[in-house]
């Protein structure tokens, strides 16, 4: 493989040490306390209760500052396909050779990237990285949200932080060479046949497309045993025209509305996210 073509992104990602240094401190802490205790009326014992309270919130902050830093995983594009790589092994999550959907969100601090194609959608999350200005060909493909309203994150499935000053430009030029005009902004399959975003409409199977302007509606879903998020979108151009989505990962939003009615499609919650954001405010190109 030809070097020169290969372009390799660090994530946010755990380093090797980690577990160990989280044990180890919790321990460290815990015999501290156990000691101490041991010189008072206190049974010994009880040191541990301090000691492993103070080691769980030490340990989150060390395994915090530890992925910031830790770089352990990488994207790895090459001009076919692009990986998720570790020592261990390199596993494709978009194939560059085939139509891919790809949509990029942005505000003032950060940056979105989702990829798209057969599987669930691949998040890439940038953060006060310099930025580029965009290429003709990403210009159609970047909308301003709130992402701070977008509950995603590294810890989502799928997602993945560049590391502290890492930027997305390179990825998005290196990208742009298999980058289809005609290719939709996301892709997701479910059960129910691939739903199918593109600038200008939503479409899930064969069903006629809703079209722009498109108004969601928050439900809550009944299912046995409780309710689940749902998304009901509406095209004003296809009166009568509804799709209801559901992800039983989101958050049920406050005065959602509580339906029994059944739904269209389940989806992840990286493409009810993204398709919560973009409702939820008016799309710029």
């Amino acid at each position: 493989m030809d070097a020169a073509a290969t372009l390799r992104v660090p994530v946010c990602s755990d380093p090797k040490w980690l577990r160990s240094a989280v044990l180890g401190l919790t321990a460290g802490v815990s015999g501290v306390f156990v000691a101490l205790f041991a010189r008072t009326n206190v049974p010994a014992a009880l040191g541990v209760l301090p000691g492993m309270t103070i080691g769980v919130f030490g340990g989150s902050a060390l395994a915090a500052w530890a992925r910031r830093r830790g770089g352990t995983i990488s994207l790895v594009a090459t001009p076919g396909r692009l990986d998720v790589s570790d020592e261990e092994r390199r596993v494709e999550v978009i194939d560059l050779t085939s139509p891919y959907g790809a949509l990029l969100l942005t505000n003032e601090r950060r940056r979105v990237l989702i990829l798209s194609q057969h599987n669930d959608p691949v998040v890439l999350i940038e953060s006060l990285a310099p930025r580029a200005v965009p290429t003709a060909a990403w210009s159609q493909r970047i909308t301003s949200v709130d992402l701070d309203a977008v509950a995603l994150s590294a810890a989502s499935s799928h997602a993945f932080a560049l590391l502290p000053g890492e930027s997305l430009d390179p990825l998005l030029a290196h990208l742009e060479a298999t980058l289809d005009t005609n290719a939709p902004w996301l892709l997701q399959p479910t059960t129910t046949g691939t739903l199918t975003l593109t600038q200008d409409t939503l479409t899930l199977a064969d069903r006629v497309p809703l079209r722009v302007p498109i108004h969601p509606i928050n439900y809550a879903v009944k299912v046995q045993g409780g309710q689940v998020a749902g998304l009901g979108l509406a095209s004003t151009a296809d009166e009568g025209s509804m799709l209801l989505l559901a992800c039983d990962e989101a958050t049920v939003e406050r005065r959602a509305v509580v339906t029994d009615n059944p739904v269209d499609a389940f989806i992840p919650m990286s493409a009810f996210e993204v398709l919560r954001s973009l409702y939820r405010t008016p799309a710029k190109g």
